[in-house]
């Protein structure tokens, strides 16, 4: 743009991240200070009582990646010679000097050392070895971890560098987790905010409210997230006994979780089961998914009833999915199920309306790129074209709901650095606002009124984050596109059906919106190959229902 200037760089103080984590201590203290254990007490009188290049030090690194750190590979030019606050640390208990006695820790610490240096250490003890250029670094590590004595390789690893464990780990973590209301919080987001990558929605701290109201609530969903973790480290080699017998160790306690730790178990119980199918293993399977009745649980559990070969457990659980299923996936797969168990029908609801839709003909040249291709197909036919998918609404629920979506009035609000309410993808979003969201579709019943609205928000939040809003430059013309043709009230109801549930109501929406000045609709493209989903012919019978033009196309390729 002519005549802009960069704003200038923001410079960070250079012992930002201790301002940083005082921050953090503030509103701990003032939120959670009653429920801090005399050990986490403890912790914070002594780091207290460090001078502040060792306070500098030990943030420095808590702040790392892993708890095993080489003193000739670090360097802070803010806190100067590192010595005094390494010595002050390990006199204060705050890291320990790697020595034999901590052979347990041999793995973490081997994995400091590069390749280079590991082969130096094999050659110190071991002279004569052979065959080492051949091994990657993670088999030479193992090998040296098998083959010699880990005294002496302690002993060798303690000679060659400062090697120093961090401690107090459990005590910061459980500080960070108060703050940020969950494990997966960075103090890197205080930097962000702080040099303005991403701009927040205004938030007043006076009316932040404490997520956990007692210990047992924190110490719950601090253990499921560190579960959680663990989790995560396993799948990556898994192997179905191990995971097995490890979910047995967590799923007493889990099963007895309360509402905010819940969500982390079930959602650790539905992925562990599924990779127990995927390892052959359906009947742990199915044992573990009987932990759990978010979806896809019940569904999983039917499928592997009936290949095992229990047709009638598998049909109740079927007629109790479509009583009361859970989402739009249950409904359509208990109806459809039902009728096969059953032998009523053979052919699924998804399948049969993808054979009913109507076939459009594309050039094979955009084979990797279908919906470019009915793009252009319309559009020699005087169509507007734009991708919609789950862009369009989601962006129209968070433009038209924004005031509602941020109002602190609503208990919603845990930390300074929060990006939206905690409960935006839980069902407890409608119940908590379901009269300001009804009151809005009242104000806004007129497609010029609900047009101003958009323009509106769109123009003063611009750039703010809201997960819900993408701010690209075809957002604001495809909302513009939808609002003036479809139908107010029409569009209410789908953004009242989403706000049910966002997780499994926000998406599923079709891929296209086309236009004229006379008419408009929305279209959900099927290559050859593609699958019609359960959301997605929820969305389809929906917009039917609202008087909202959709439909699907197959491709066939020329």
């Amino acid at each position: 743009m002519k005549g802009w200037t960069a704003p200038p760089a923001i410079e960070l103080p250079p012992r930002y991240y201790l301002d940083n984590f005082y921050a953090l201590l503030e509103f701990v203290e003032a939120k959670y200070g009653q429920l801090l254990l005399a050990s986490e007490r403890e912790f914070l009188a002594r780091f207290e009582a460090l001078s502040e290049e060792a306070r500098c030090l030990f943030l420095r690194l808590a702040n790392r990646k892993g708890q095993c750190f080489r003193l000739s590979k670090l360097s802070y030019p803010e806190i100067g010679d590192l010595q005094p606050p390494l010595q002050e640390l390990l006199q204060g208990g705050f890291c320990l000097r790697f020595c034999p006695e901590h052979r347990a820790e041999l793995p973490l610490v081997v994995a400091v050392f590069t390749r280079q240096e590991l082969c130096q250490l094999w050659k110190l003890l071991c002279p004569g070895v052979r065959g080492l250029s051949a091994l990657k670094k993670e088999a030479l590590a193992d090998r040296l971890l098998q083959e010699v004595d880990h005294d002496e390789l302690c002993q060798a690893i303690a000679a060659s560098d400062t090697v120093v464990l961090q401690c107090y780990l459990q005590e910061y973590e459980l500080l960070k987790f108060l703050f940020f209301g969950h494990l997966g919080g960075e103090m890197s987001e205080f930097v962000i905010r702080d040099l303005g990558l991403v701009q927040y929605e205004s938030l007043a701290l006076e009316k932040l409210v404490a997520k956990f109201s007692s210990r047992q609530e924190v110490d719950d969903k601090f253990w499921i997230s560190s579960v959680y973790q663990q989790f995560r480290e396993l799948r990556e080699a898994p192997v179905a006994e191990v995971l097995y017998s490890w979910y047995g160790q967590q799923a007493h306690r889990g099963s007895q979780l309360g509402a905010e730790a819940r969500p982390t178990f079930d959602r650790l119980t539905l992925k562990l089961a599924r990779l127990l199918e995927r390892q052959q293993q359906p009947h742990w399977a199915l044992e573990v998914y009987r932990h759990s009745p978010q979806p896809p649980s019940r569904e999983r559990q039917v499928r592997l009833l009936h290949k095992a070969g229990e047709q009638q457990q598998a049909l109740e659980l079927c007629h109790q999915m479509s009583t009361h299923p859970l989402n739009a996936e249950e409904a359509i797969f208990a109806q459809d199920y039902c009728q096969k168990l059953e032998r009523k029908k053979a052919v699924r609801s998804t399948t049969q309306h993808l054979k009913e839709a109507d076939t459009v003909h594309i050039p094979r040249e955009y084979r990797y790129a279908v919906e470019k291709g009915v793009i252009r197909h319309f559009s020699e036919q005087g169509y507007e074209a734009l991708f919609s998918e789950n862009y369009l609404f989601q962006s129209l629920f968070g433009l038209l709901y924004w005031d509602i979506i941020f109002d602190q009035d609503v208990p919603v609000y845990h930390s300074p650095l929060q990006r939206f309410p905690s409960d935006l993808y839980l069902p407890q979003f409608l119940d908590r606002r379901q009269a300001q969201l009804q009151a809005r579709s009242q104000v806004l019943s007129t497609s010029k009124r609900l047009l101003k609205q958009v323009r509106t928000t769109y123009d003063s939040k611009w750039g703010l984050g809201n997960p819900l809003v993408g701010w690209h430059e075809n957002t604001l013309p495809l909302l513009e596109a939808a609002c003036r043709r479809i139908p107010a009230a029409a569009l209410h109801q789908v953004l009242l059906a989403m706000a049910r549930n966002l997780k499994e109501y926000g998406r599923g929406f079709p891929d296209l919106f086309l236009w004229t000045k006379k008419e408009y609709r929305f279209v959900e493209v099927k290559s050859p190959t593609d699958a019609l989903s359960p959301q997605q012919l929820y969305w389809l019978r929906f917009f039917k229902e609202a008087g909202i033009r959709a439909e699907v196309l197959r491709v066939a390729w020329v």
